[in-house]
């Protein structure tokens, strides 16, 4: 009996491997690789390591933060780049030989977060490598870790939905919209009704979990908090990938 689980728990690994989801993940990150533009990714990694820790010593709080912010851009262009080189003429003909258009696209968001750890571990090498840290904390590096992959994977795949031909220029409107509104429920530029700022603030409650993470990598501390933070930006991840599945299966690609 031991031996028929076993066997199932093989076969269930093998058909997860094989499945449309990571056949296309595993493929796009291959042709990723052969263009050139993963090692860019790299590179600019590389180029933030240079300028934020040269030629000054930093604490692991500021690595935390600072890997937050570079490598939260980074997994803003390298996924447009990815999603661009992925969509082209070609992209037709896959397309029709799968069952669902959906699988594309979380093929692309698995592709583009499943990047996001080798660009982190290749940060945090280097600045252990070159001894950049001043009180290199195993606990901070680790939740800090934590919470530095949980924003920037979320901010991949995000950015993935939001790239044509998935999301229509309005809906990338509407978001955009949304985020100024947040920037500005921050820090208003200008003087605003305290009623109207108490509204606003609104806007704000959807990124709790972005900032639960990145204050896990301040303090190095693992809450009840910190655990919900982690389950609503997995949730976000499902219910971005649901959401980016169901605008490509009803888009029209011969007007993209």
């Amino acid at each position: 009996m031991i031996e028929n689980a076993e066997a199932r728990a093989a076969q269930t690994k093998v058909g997860l491997l094989r499945s449309p989801d990571v056949t296309l993940a595993r493929l796009i990150l291959a042709s990723y690789l052969r263009s050139g533009w993963m090692l860019v990714e790299f590179v600019l990694v590389l180029a933030c390591f240079a300028a934020l820790y040269f030629p000054f010593l930093e604490n692991t709080v500021y690595f935390n933060g600072t890997s937050t912010f570079a490598l939260g851009a980074i997994a803003i262009l390298g996924p447009v780049i990815m999603v661009r080189q992925a969509t082209s003429a070609r992209t037709y003909l896959l397309l029709a030989r799968l069952t669902s258009r959906a699988a594309y696209s979380r093929g692309l968001m698995l592709a583009a977060a499943a990047l996001r750890l080798p660009l982190y571990l290749f940060f945090l090498a280097l600045v252990l490598l070159f001894h950049r840290l001043t009180d290199p904390s195993a606990s901070l590096l680790f939740w800090g870790a934590i919470g530095v992959l949980a924003n920037t994977i979320l901010v991949a795949t995000l950015t993935v939905a939001l790239c044509p031909p998935i999301a229509t220029r309005l809906k990338r409107i509407y978001f955009l919209a949304w985020l100024a509104l947040v920037l500005f429920s921050f820090k208003p530029i200008f003087a605003i009704p305290r009623w109207l700022e108490s509204v606003l603030s609104v806007s704000q409650l959807p990124l709790w979990p972005v900032g639960e993470c990145y204050a896990l990598g301040a303090t190095g501390i693992f809450s009840p908090f910190s655990l919900l933070a982690l389950l609503l930006l997995a949730g976000y991840g499902v219910l971005v990938a649901l959401v980016a599945g169901s605008w490509l299966e009803k888009r029209e690609l011969l007007l993209y």
